[in-house]
């Protein structure tokens, strides 16, 4: 192992700081767009997923004989399917950090951005959120079209809480970062981190609330997921968007603070660990 000793660069001030990082993510806008057909793509694919969904869902309800307006664990089958348009639109819209940290540990170019003028970690959060505003617009535009088409309106969607709704997304995009990117550091220990990533997306798809709401698991198995990070990245966001409830919202927001408080902490510390093994020559 070989220790490095960098000085820090020039991080300047707070509002500089706001100005550099709100430029990364605007010019990974700007490069969105210019590939704007791959987020095209994207939403045309999410249409399958919505309509598989759809077909699904509808033969569930009638073989549980639910009534129209009827509901399972407190959702309707119109709820239902929206509710998959909003876990869907996060899932898919989420950077691949993971991947791309992976790569930069693995092909060394890490070890050269390491003392350029900005914090790594910060760098690739507001690099990889410039794609997912695009991706999003596209993908809630094809999931909306599909539902519409197979369940009709949201009716029980509230306007009123659309900013509470972006800030609990915003916060799931924060949690998924800080665990993504911790799963790309182990690429420091571990040549390939795909089985992590692999084991990392079918927690997300069995306890997180992509396969289901976490209102259809076990009553013994929901317990546990209401506590784990998982559901509050997937989840949390969709139920709000299709069952609005105050004192859940408030719940769920203030277990994701303390999850990203602690996966931010961890993260940061295993990112100073894992540079330690980097040697970077010249400044």
């Amino acid at each position: 192992m070989t220790t490095t000793t960098l000085a820090a660069p020039d991080r300047g001030t707070t509002r500089a700081q706001v100005r550099k990082y709100s430029a990364i993510a605007r010019i990974n806008v700007q490069n969105s767009l210019a590939y704007a057909w791959d987020a095209l793509g994207q939403g045309v694919f999410v249409t399958l997923f919505i309509f598989v969904f759809a077909q699904l869902w509808k033969t569930t309800f009638k073989a549980q004989n639910v009534p129209d307006g009827g509901t399972i664990a407190g959702l309707t089958l119109v709820q239902t399917l929206w509710y998959f348009v909003w876990a869907e639109l996060i899932q898919i819209s989420k950077a691949n950090v993971a991947y791309t940290i992976q790569e930069e540990v693995r092909d060394g170019s890490l070890a050269y951005t390491l003392g350029r003028p900005y914090n790594y970690l910060l760098y690739h959060f507001f690099s990889g959120q410039g794609g997912v505003i695009i991706r999003m617009v596209f993908i809630l535009a094809f999931g909306s079209a599909v539902a519409l088409l197979a369940v009709g309106p949201l009716n029980t969607f509230r306007p009123e809480t659309v900013p509470a709704l972006l800030l609990i997304t915003a916060l799931a995009f924060v949690l998924d970062f800080c665990m993504m990117a911790m799963i790309g550091l182990t690429a420091f220990f571990f040549e390939d981190t795909a089985a992590f990533r692999l084991i990392y997306s079918k927690i997300n798809f069995v306890i997180g609330g992509l396969l289901l709401p976490v209102d259809f698991l076990p009553d013994a198995v929901q317990s546990v997921a209401r506590v784990l990070p998982f559901n509050l990245i997937l989840y949390a966001p969709a139920k709000q968007f299709v069952a609005w409830d105050s004192t859940q919202f408030l719940e769920q927001i203030g277990l994701q603070i303390v999850w990203i408080t602690i996966l931010a902490g961890l993260l940061a510390l295993f990112f100073r660990y894992g540079t330690r093994r980097v040697s970077i020559n010249g400044g």
